[in-house]
């Protein structure tokens, strides 16, 4: 029975899989049970794509823990929950919260190097995840379209000049300054997002063409 990760206490396999899947490349030190002792081991934390429901094209941390069986959940590890209309939207919104914040996450340890830019994915890989989702099931390809929605939300959000985060950063300089910047900022700065673009979508193109011959 794992007890913890990193110190952190663990109660149930949600819990251990989001403190595992943003720690790629990284070793976390694990508390344990077995025969009725505590112990604790460090385990090191592969980087691999996801599948399924959670294909996002973005490689997450996976220990190669499962349930045993087959992976199916014993009767007493199940819960069911009703959730009423606002009760839903309210945990709906969560969610997607919760999956906005883990791209960002690994965007930024993109960023700082802790995380490889080979985990960058474009629309080849999106679109062989789609396929795969499809083949899974009508929830699965729902739950697929849900998470490239917000992908491409958050994408739309980063301080790019020619995206609207870009743009939300315009309106905080004419803000600050107090009036409108200058043409030749405004163009300036378009031709750094165009070039900051086109360098993002061609390192993901790049992956995913290693990937296929790789």
């Amino acid at each position: 029975e794992i007890l913890s990760v990193n110190g952190a206490k663990i109660s149930d396999v949600r819990e251990l899989k989001s403190h595992i899947e943003t720690r790629a490349g990284e070793s976390v030190l694990l508390q344990y049970r077995r025969a009725g002792a505590e112990r604790t081991t460090r385990v090191e934390v592969e980087a691999a794509e996801p599948a399924g429901e959670s294909a996002t094209g973005t490689r997450q941390g996976v220990i190669r823990v499962q349930l045993p069986g087959g992976g199916a959940y014993p009767e007493h590890m199940l819960k069911h929950t009703s959730l009423g209309l606002f009760a839903a939207l309210g945990h709906a919104s969560a969610e997607a919260w919760n999956m906005t914040a883990l791209q960002a996450k690994i965007f930024g340890r993109m960023l700082t190097g802790q995380v490889s830019l080979k985990n960058l994915s474009g629309p080849l890989a999106i679109a062989e995840f789609a396929g795969d989702s499809a083949v899974a099931g009508v929830a699965s390809f729902v739950s697929f379209l849900v998470l490239i929605s917000l992908s491409l939300g958050f994408l739309n959000l980063l301080p790019i000049p020619i995206l609207d985060g870009g743009q939300i950063v315009y309106q905080l300089l004419e803000w600050a300054k107090g009036g409108p910047l200058s043409e030749r900022v405004q163009a300036l700065g378009q031709q750094v997002g165009i070039v900051l673009l086109v360098l993002l979508m061609g390192v993901a193109l790049f992956n995913d063409i290693a990937r296929q011959f790789g």
